[in-house]
């Protein structure tokens, strides 16, 4: 276990501080909390459990095209405070996703380490696509809804090197808000 650090202590003080105590941050907490997960999910992953792991979780962050924050999560094991072990989707695995977008287009990148492109199965629906990968031991599915809609005839996908780029344009404004009547 790592030693754990006095507040009293003045080893970092002199580079750190208390910097990130002026934000706002409790990292004792914070990581108090997250060690606590940790052993709680490996004691429930070793009682009457034949799953074993790697048990995958982590979030990516990014500044979306409005400038507000955006959080996405990954891995094989969903948040949440209860039954982290018994909610493991054992077998499937989140790819680590990234996509970006301009007016007229949205570009969807997702990870797909160790599947050969005849074991992707990639679906568009308006507002939504899904990825379902399976070779051999690796599963992967992810799904990503927009709040738009997409143009599904004009969907391209490429892929190369475990990485699948997708890249579908958006419906035009001009489209959705329907015909323009003259008034007499």
């Amino acid at each position: 276990m790592v030693g754990k650090r006095n507040k009293d202590d003045d080893w970092d003080d002199s580079f750190f501080g208390d910097f990130f105590d002026d934000f706002g941050f409790d990292f004792k907490r914070m990581n108090e909390k997250m060690q606590r997960i940790f052993e709680n999910l490996m004691k429930e992953s070793n009682q009457g459990s034949d799953e074993k792991g790697p048990f995958v979780y982590g979030f990516s962050y990014r500044v979306g095209p409005d400038g507000r924050p955006q959080f996405q999560e990954f891995g094989n094991v969903p948040s949440g405070r209860r039954g982290y072990a018994n909610q493991l989707e054992s077998d499937t695995r989140e790819p680590m996703t990234d996509f970006n977008e301009d007016k007229d287009r949205v570009y969807v990148t997702v990870e797909l380490p160790g599947v050969s492109k005849e074991n992707i199965d990639l679906k568009i629906s308006e507002r939504n696509i899904t990825v379902d990968a399976k070779e051999e031991e690796r599963k992967y599915h992810k799904s990503i809804d927009f709040p738009y809609r997409i143009l599904t005839e004009s969907t391209t996908a490429k892929f190369k090197n475990g990485i699948l780029d997708v890249v579908v344009s958006k419906e035009s404004s001009a489209s959705m808000s329907g015909k323009s009547v003259k008034i007499e």
